[in-house]
């Protein structure tokens, strides 16, 4: 179980205990105090280093950040796991979880990708690629925003991943995660850039045919919002048909189950007030689980 945590942390390079817990004992009910003392001792054995600790929530103490240490990159490289990259700095790694927003970010992201991973336990699913926020920024894809003059700009995703759900075609998904803080003229400018991202380079520098960027928030006003200023920007470049590549959410990766969260019609288009799943299953398959 210890090479397993490891190999997790390896692919989503940070994790809290609460993370942890909810990917490999789901059924543990002890405020996931199991799951810390298993960290720290694998934190002591220097195969994880023990970031610092997020803010101090109104109840509760803030959770640790892991991520892997020198020995445990050692340990998961010579088990075949590819490592997210060659370069590694333990006072780099720190300043990071220095850096709070960054943080709060990048482990919302990493909820997402550990709903994903619990999809891929309990159903007939697989995830054959997964590339995070940190190895897509060194792909350093740059395109020309739609509509827009000046400089070109580096489109990067929170996750990018792809879900292959009952024998159909894999399914490419752009995470983004939304925590209120852009303003419109920043939202549409990332729209305009995805969009030019997607009609451009997305194809080839991901052998992909097919994207949808899931948009996911913290509530429905927020995510209306989105969605608005999605349709404006989309209509002022002459992008509606790339519409239906955009869904949005303000489900719960953590208090939504995974089947839900992908399965079930949770998400909403652009310019639509019918909600949709955010990957489509066979009839039989909908019916064999209960969705609908």
């Amino acid at each position: 179980m210890d090479e397993e945590i490891l190999r997790a942390v390896n692919r989503f390079q940070y994790m809290t205990a609460a993370q942890v817990a909810r990917l490999f004992y789901p059924n543990q009910h002890d405020d996931n105090r199991y799951v810390q003392r298993r960290l720290r001792r694998l934190a002591e054995a220097d195969y994880l280093l023990r970031l610092r600790e997020l803010p101090t929530p109104r109840i509760g103490s803030a959770p640790l950040v892991f991520t892997l240490a020198d020995r445990g990159r050692r340990f998961v490289s010579g088990r075949g796991e590819v490592l997210p990259s060659a370069y590694y700095r333990p006072s780099e790694e720190r300043a990071k979880a220095r850096d709070n927003p960054f943080m709060e970010h990048t482990l919302a992201a990493v909820d997402v990708l550990v709903a994903a991973e619990l999809l891929c336990q309990c159903f007939q699913v697989s995830m054959p690629r997964l590339i995070t926020e940190r190895q897509l920024k060194r792909m350093n894809i740059r395109v020309q925003p739609h509509g827009q003059d000046g400089r070109s700009v580096t489109v990067i995703p929170d996750a990018w991943f792809e879900l292959e759900a009952a024998e159909e075609p894999a399914v490419a998904i752009a995470l983004e995660l939304d925590r209120g803080t852009e303003y419109q003229r920043s939202w549409r400018r990332k729209v305009a850039s995805l969009t030019a991202w997607a009609d451009g380079p997305y194809r080839s520098s991901f052998e992909a045919d097919n994207l949808t960027v899931a948009v996911a928030t913290s509530n429905q006003a927020r995510r209306d919002q989105l969605r608005t200023w999605t349709r404006m920007e989309l209509e002022a470049i002459s992008g509606l048909h790339l519409a239906e590549i955009f869904l949005f959410t303000d489900a719960s990766p953590v208090a939504t189950e995974p089947v839900e969260f992908f399965f079930s019609p949770l998400w909403y288009l652009a310019g639509q007030s019918t909600p949709v799943a955010l990957i489509d299953l066979p009839e039989e398959a909908q019916a064999d689980h209960g969705l609908s």
